[in-house]
């Protein structure tokens, strides 16, 4: 494994005005990293199964202005790898089956461009998964297939990395734009032939990335917020829905479901995506009101916004 240069294949990019000179804090840092890294490895394994045996790094480089973390693959002579510590047995193991003609550099490139992929299509669709994959349209001999979005707008990505969707693991995407915020946006960026594509996600976006309906992996999430307990919880308002009145709050890597105390919750418009404090009383009661719900829903009386200019309050009820 001489001659090995690292090329950057892509980038996860902070910018705005609250990414002051590259600074960021060290928790939505990591928690975008992780995201990212789960997400590679996953694409890397639907392209070979292979990678779900073996351990190996994914090198990422941070550098100054904007926050930018470069997805790094390596190029030079012999197999090529992800990291120098990646072990020189388990690239020719790969080699030898599935990747004769392609280096493993071209694998994390494509791992990448999935994940780009997946921006774009969740943002063309709204819907972060229940894709409709019946109305469909096709090109390029059926190599590519064209999803819909509520216009009947397509927008067309190749057939396997729809497959590859299909089978997303839960908040897998959401990983990465949970550091989404208030005046900081995301951008995933490839590189085509030396020149770099990206493709961002706001604050306002950032809805459509959050599967706060599927069922959590958890068996009792946040035990220590008892049935009728009164809490303060501060997070971000994630989304709001007239038709369910009712509003998600992220807390803790998690969404939680707000109702209000009473009214409805358009009056809680204002504080969406907003950084906020929320009083209320938790709720455990099951729909079959014979168990505990394993996720408390919150029964908001007060939210208080932490990031507008003029600090004024909401209050319910």
């Amino acid at each position: 494994m001489n001659n090995i240069n690292h090329e950057e294949i892509g980038f996860m990019k902070f910018s705005g005005e609250a990414v002051p000179s590259g600074i960021i804090d060290a928790g939505t840092a990591g928690m975008a990293l992780v995201g990212l890294d789960e997400a590679v490895r996953f694409f890397n394994e639907k392209q070979s199964p292979e990678f779900g045996k073996l351990e190996y790094q994914i090198p990422v480089r941070t550098t100054e202005g904007s926050w930018i973390a470069w997805v790094l693959g390596t190029a030079g002579t012999g197999v090529g790898v992800f990291a120098l510590s990646y072990l020189k047995k388990a690239g020719e193991k790969m080699a030898e089956n599935d990747f004769r003609e392609v280096g493993l550099k071209d694998v994390l490139k494509k791992s990448v461009d999935a994940i780009q992929c997946l921006v774009k299509l969740v943002k063309h669709t709204k819907r972060s998964r229940g894709w409709d994959t019946q109305k469909v349209l096709w090109r390029h001999n059926n190599a590519e297939i064209g999803i819909l979005n509520a216009q009947n707008e397509p927008i067309f990505l190749p057939v396997e990395y729809l497959r590859w969707y299909l089978s997303l693991p839960p908040r897998l995407i959401s990983k990465i734009t949970g550091a989404v915020a208030h005046q900081r946006t995301l951008s995933i960026g490839v590189n085509r032939d030396g020149k770099f594509e990206e493709i961002s996600v706001s604050v306002e976006e950032k809805i459509y990335f959050i599967d706060d309906d599927v069922e959590p992996e958890e068996d009792y999430l946040f035990p220590e917020l008892k049935h009728g307990e009164e809490v303060r919880l501060e997070g971000r308002l994630t989304r709001g829905n007239a038709s369910s009145n009712s509003i998600g709050l992220e807390y803790e890597g998690h969404v939680l479901n707000c109702i209000p105390e009473g009214g409805s919750i358009r009056r809680f418009k204002p504080a969406l995506f907003l950084r906020c404090v929320v009083d209320g009383t938790i709720s455990r009661l099951s729909k079959q009101r014979m168990v505990a719900e394993k996720r408390p829903t919150i029964v908001v009386r007060n939210i208080v916004p932490l990031e507008r200019d003029d600090q004024y309050e909401l209050f319910g009820g």
